[in-house]
């Protein structure tokens, strides 16, 4: 089964005899296929963190999530998770700091994970 889109991309269908090609199957997408895991801590600046530890029902201070690739941006920016690597983003709304943002490396979604800078971006820095 395939779908097939008409010149203007409105009206998609669904062919039942087509076949899929190899290029469309699941399995070739790294983003999907790859899982990252990430470890998440309290922010430091919040001035209360075993608050947030029983909120998020962490266990030894930290929270572990394992993600596919291609969601870990999207998720990050929903929980308003801090990815910078020194935990430099300040509000009310970054509860979270990821502890290791090196985790994100090669994830192509990265960029909208609040505060993340690739390694890459860091080296042009200094």
């Amino acid at each position: 089964m395939s779908v097939v889109m008409d010149e203007e991309i409105k009206r998609p269908f669904l062919t039942r005899d087509a076949d899929v090609q190899p290029h469309e199957r699941s399995d070739q997408d790294i983003q999907w296929t790859r899982i990252v895991e990430l470890e998440m801590v309290p922010h430091p600046d919040q001035p209360r963190p075993e608050i947030t530890e029983m909120d998020y029902g962490m266990v030894r201070g930290s929270l572990r999530m394992k993600l596919r690739a291609a969601t870990a941006g999207y998720i990050l920016r929903q929980w308003s998770v801090d990815c910078s690597p020194d935990h430099s983003l300040r509000g009310y709304e970054f509860r979270l700091w990821l502890k290791d943002h090196l985790a994100l490396y090669g994830v192509k979604n990265a960029v909208l994970a609040p505060g993340y800078r690739s390694p890459d971006q860091n080296k042009g820095e200094q």
